[in-house]
């Protein structure tokens, strides 16, 4: 049984917004470095990660009868980034916008992971706890 239809809808929004994200932080890391006290090498770095993010989020959502794998990838992917986020405040790089832009990102990427996990699990592709 493939994912269900809103499952693909979620992923094409992840990929959107890794796309947009990646966008956002590789052309704007100069400018941003101030702004938010990160390195324009990490937001460089992590805005180049977020490519083959979109690419493979695309993928999955595109394909009708794709399994549940790739979904759960993604959200994994975007657990890990959360946490990833959360352990960036720890460095105390950030300047409050910095620490602001974070919590939201980090907020965001929660909420489409939740709601990936949650789909998934509607539809069987978890196993029930």
């Amino acid at each position: 049984m493939g994912i269900s239809t809103f499952t693909r809808q979620l992923l094409l929004i992840d990929a959107a917004t890794c796309f947009a994200s990646g966008l956002l932080l590789t052309l704007g890391s100069g400018l941003l470095e101030p702004l938010l006290g990160l390195p324009a090498w990490l937001l460089l770095e992590a805005g180049v990660v977020l490519f083959p993010c979109a690419l493979f989020a695309a993928w999955a959502g595109r394909r009708a009868g794709v399994a549940a794998g790739p979904a759960q990838v993604m959200a994994g992917l975007n657990l890990a980034w959360v946490a990833g986020s959360l352990a960036l405040l720890a460095t105390g790089w950030t300047t409050a916008l910095g620490t602001g832009f974070v919590l939201v990102q980090a907020a965001a990427v929660a909420a489409i992971a939740t709601a990936q996990l949650f789909s998934l699990r509607q539809r069987g592709g978890l196993a029930q706890a």
